[in-house]
């Protein structure tokens, strides 16, 4: 299965990378509020619902119902695809809210072991968790929260039908976590300053057994198409 690959629903993005991801992979979206993480989640999701497979949301700091009107703004008519059990959206707000709010007390290990469970027993094939961080994130050392992100990780990886993509926010390029020396890949998502507009950019800062040039991208966040990169000799705003 390692060498089929996955489109991601970004056509411009796969073509650079040999035609999507590798199946049964784990890929991390990085950037700030605002850059379209969660576009890109939607988007992923909205290609495997395409193309009849079940798919998986685990949403950690907005509603179910948040996620599906932020997928209607942009054309994409969920509630169909949830009726019918293809698209499944799981709240794990509560593993964050938890006992005395003191995320301490989240047990990493009962949540990564619940939602393996739960993709076995529904048998999804795409899963977004949106965003990481917030599972993971304790008031511990560093230590125990990068022990945490290797645990989800693993965890993921052991359901070998599945291709996760997971998001995570990010302030500038020096603020890194462990997560990302594990995933097979890494998309950064930005924003910048150009000609006196903000624009968007999207750089792939790894991905593994793949052939590319790294580069940054700039794109657009399209109704009826989400992120929609630009072509490569088209000048900023």
């Amino acid at each position: 299965m390692n060498g089929k690959r996955i489109p991601t629903g970004i056509p411009e993005l796969d073509q650079l990378i040999e035609g999507g991801v590798r199946a049964g992979k784990t890929y991390l979206v990085v950037g700030e509020p605002g850059t379209g993480k969660t576009v890109f989640g939607l988007q992923f999701l909205h290609r495997g619902l395409i193309d009849g497979e079940k798919v998986l949301y685990v949403t950690v700091d907005e509603k179910p119902t948040d996620i599906i009107e932020q997928a209607a703004s942009l054309g994409w008519i969920l509630p169909p695809y949830v009726e019918k059990k293809n698209l499944l959206i799981l709240d794990a707000s509560a593993y964050v809210n938890s006992n005395t709010g003191d995320n301490q007390g989240k047990d990493i290990q009962k949540i990564a072991s619940e939602l393996n469970n739960h993709i076995k027993r529904t048998g999804v094939t795409r899963v977004v968790i949106d965003p990481l961080g917030s599972l993971i994130v304790t008031r511990d050392a560093s230590a125990r929260a990068q022990e945490q992100a290797r645990l989800l990780y693993y965890s993921l990886q052991s359901n070998a039908e599945t291709t996760n993509l997971l998001t995570t926010y990010s302030v500038g390029r020096n603020v890194r976590g462990i997560e990302e020396y594990l995933v097979a890949g890494t998309i950064v998502l930005e924003m910048e300053l150009a000609n006196s507009r903000f624009v968007r950019t999207l750089t792939i800062e790894k991905m593994r057994s793949t052939a590319l040039e790294p580069a940054q991208y700039l794109f657009d966040i399209v109704p009826q198409r989400g992120i929609v990169l630009r072509p490569t000799d088209e000048p900023p705003l």
